[in-house]
């Protein structure tokens, strides 16, 4: 019962929280647009396109090996051209100009598929070289997390890409593409829509294995501004990642448009779950705790919270590591319990019964509460006798 140690812990678990919400680590990455080359030449100065990657191994003790398969547009991908790199453990590599620096590549684009042995985080940009301005040669780009192959769509699954824009006039011009992420082949329909809701243009396209594909909307004689493109995916076993770039035809600075996600599609239903407990009347923060989930239900759990004793606060952990899974009901709820003994320099001096219930929603969160009875406690220790329920909250953080 050490108040100096949970606070640690609450913080491993409240940094795990933050990388579930954010841009999301994995042992398979995407990045659905790298390149290097020459681009559009408007008012004669040619963009220059060029691609740099970051890559964090997130394991504090073990180097990653991490292959990166370059998958290029039009082609057919089976045998893409790779690379093995080694990130050190808790690196954060930076590889710039990688199309040309791992790759020998120049005047290829397409998409990148990063496979580890570690879980990692990566992030890339892609950007034109040559952006001239009053101060002399710049750059402009976009970034990009890399895509966890939990985002993709397979048959029968839609989204949408918002805020595009084509016309004319030289101000606004956008591309929208795709990534196969299995190795095999499907279909995948687009249905434009302008602001006020109306069909203004389909098209449908066919991905074989780790196909890639990007398309402008000028290509397809679409123009306007805050258009919406509507993404299914048809026949096929294949999943796809999509993405957009709205681009400023004036300055070539391009923005990223991501797809929008729906929970079913983001939702994990198995690993590791992380986050925090709160006092019993919600106020603050007061402990953290980790459960675990198969196929089977929750299967175990752990944490740290405080109980009140008079006017003292004590710490104690709490531990449920046998016993059976708890099955998720039809509405992902559950509930486990478990008795403890603790001691004091080997004295027994209380015992608590803990219950932890909660629901996983369909965006992969754990709410629920967590209840604990002291009892048996005599002397000194008979005021920490007594009942209280605590709310927490839990989301994924590894496999």
């Amino acid at each position: 019962m050490k108040k100096s140690t949970w606070w640690s812990f609450v913080l491993v678990l409240l940094m795990g929280i933050a990388q579930a919400w954010a841009i999301s680590p994995g042992t398979e990455l995407f990045f659905p647009s790298v390149g290097r080359g020459q681009g559009a030449c408007p008012g004669g100065i040619c963009s220059q396109w060029r691609t740099d990657i970051w890559i964090f191994n997130t394991d504090d003790s073990n180097a990653a090996s991490v292959t990166l398969s370059f998958l290029e547009r039009k082609t057919e991908n089976s045998s893409p051209v790779t690379a093995q790199i080694s990130v050190l453990a808790g690196q954060a590599l930076e590889l710039t100009d990688v199309m040309e620096s791992l790759f020998s590549l120049d005047g290829k684009f397409g998409a990148l598929r990063l496979s580890s042995d570690r879980t990692i985080v990566a992030t890339s940009r892609i950007y034109d070289a040559n952006v001239q301005t009053n101060l002399g040669s710049g750059t402009a780009g976009q970034f990009f997390g890399a895509f966890p192959t939990s985002l993709a769509l397979g048959q029968g699954e839609t989204t949408e890409l918002l805020g595009l824009a084509q016309d004319s006039g030289g101000t606004w011009r956008t591309n929208f593409g795709f990534v196969e992420i299995t190795g095999q082949s499907a279909s995948v329909n687009t249905e434009i829509y302008n602001s006020a809701g109306t069909l203004i243009g389909s098209r449908s396209f066919d991905f074989g294995g780790y196909g890639v594909g990007q398309i402008s909307l000028g290509s397809l004689g679409i123009s306007g501004s805050n258009l919406r493109v509507h993404i299914s995916v048809g026949s096929g076993p294949g999943q796809v990642l999509a993405f957009a770039s709205r681009i400023d035809s004036r300055t070539g600075d391009p923005s990223t448009i991501e797809m929008v996600t729906t929970p079913s599609a983001t939702a994990h239903t198995s690993g590791v779950f992380a986050g925090t407990v709160n006092t019993p009347d919600d106020t603050r923060m007061d402990g953290g705790l980790q459960l675990n989930l198969s196929d089977e239900g929750v299967t175990s759990f752990s944490g740290t919270t405080g109980i009140s004793c008079d006017q003292y606060e004590f710490t104690v952990d709490f531990l449920r590591a046998e016993g059976g899974a708890a099955v998720l009901g039809s509405d992902g709820s559950f509930e486990m319990m478990v008795s403890q003994t603790y001691n004091d320099g080997g004295i027994p001096i209380f015992d608590i019964q803990w219950t932890l219930s909660g629901t996983l929603d369909s965006e992969g969160v754990f709410t629920g509460s967590l209840s604990d009875t002291v009892s048996n406690g005599a002397g000194s220790w008979s005021s920490c006798n007594g009942s209280a329920t605590r709310s927490w909250t839990a989301a994924w953080v590894s496999e």
